[in-house]
């Protein structure tokens, strides 16, 4: 935590959120960037994960997802047809804004549903890959050749930028830290039965396969062997927090970007846009072009406090504030 850490108060726990997410689907049936890459895998594919989240620091939120977005702005020609969004009256953020422009405006998803707010968990993880032998004796010599010998993050590099924003020449290499947000019941409760297991799931590396596609997805989630030299506290796990911090990935930051008034006003409500220099202003239309549900006569607004601690969080920092090192990892 740093000082600029918003102060939000999420809900966490893995056994919590899937009673919340239970109690949710009960209620919906009776009512018939620079920043660190998102999961997403494609049907048959599969993934190597180093969970840095355990099981009781999972965020989870109300959230919206598959919501029709407005027009693109001009000259924008790759434009998400949907998008995803924390809704703004999550009990973590409801004080500090005026009301959910999805929520009050009735907005329908893809599927023609109302866009009614769902559980969803976030967590951060570290990407990895199998290490094969090259005949090399650092990799087990000759009779290791083609055999695999152990996994290793996958790393990203980064260029350094001066206060002035233009490069300085250096480039940085970093473990590739994801997030992960997805459902407690399709996805995040295969790795509860490893914590109740194990009382941590950041001992080891898991293998995650996707099958299927929408709605009809399955994830399938192996435990591989733990490795006592990576886990919290080792030295080796030190290195994922100096990332988190030079690189200044903040959980909490990232979830409040997706309700912030910039996101609702790039992707959904058409009373407000962004200028060219990403300020939130009206557009003169008062009312909801999405949807004739009634719209909201109230104007979104987001406190001061909030756009503070949100405002450059969640992204890499201009400068990394330690050195930072090449990696040239032992295989795991």
């Amino acid at each position: 935590m740093t000082a600029n850490t918003p102060s939000f108060s999420f809900r966490t726990g893995g056994h919590a959120a899937s009673a919340a997410e239970d109690e949710a689907r009960k209620a919906a049936q009776s009512r018939r960037s620079n920043g660190p890459e998102y999961f997403g895998i494609e049907d048959g594919e599969s993934i190597i994960l180093r969970m840095l989240t355990d099981d009781p620091e999972l965020i989870w939120v109300d959230q919206h997802s598959f919501v029709p977005t407005k027009a693109a702005p001009e000259g924008v020609d790759n434009w998400p047809r949907s998008m995803t969004a924390v809704c703004r009256k999550d009990e973590a953020l409801a004080s500090h804004f005026d009301g959910c422009y999805i929520c009050d405006n009735k907005l329908r998803n893809n599927f023609g549903h109302l866009a009614t707010p769902q559980i969803r968990a976030w967590a951060f993880a570290v990407e990895r890959e199998l290490v094969k032998g090259d005949g090399s004796e650092a990799l087990g010599g000759p009779s290791k050749l083609g055999v695999i010998v152990g996994i290793r993050d996958k790393t990203v590099q980064v260029e350094e930028t001066g206060e002035d924003g233009q490069p300085t020449g250096a480039v940085h290499r970093f473990p590739k830290i994801i997030v992960i947000n997805q459902p407690m019941k399709t996805f995040f409760a295969h790795f509860r039965q490893m914590y109740g297991l194990h009382k941590t799931v950041c001992d080891r590396d898991y293998k995650v396969s996707r099958e299927g596609t929408g709605k009809d997805t399955a994830y399938q989630v192996s435990s591989l062997d733990p490795v006592p030299d990576l886990k919290p506290g080792t030295p080796a796990w030190d290195r994922y927090l100096q990332t988190l911090d030079t690189r200044s990935f903040n959980l909490a930051a990232i979830i409040g970007e997706k309700a912030s008034d910039a996101y609702y006003a790039r992707f959904f409500d058409p009373r407000f846009e962004l200028d060219k220099d990403g300020n939130v202003v009206a557009t003169g239309q008062g009312g909801n072009a999405l949807t004739d549900l009634g719209a909201s006569p109230a104007k979104p607004r987001m406190s001061g406090d909030l756009r503070a601690k949100i405002r450059g969080m969640g992204s890499p920092s201009s400068a990394p504030q330690h050195p930072a090192s090449e990696i040239d990892e032992p295989p795991y």
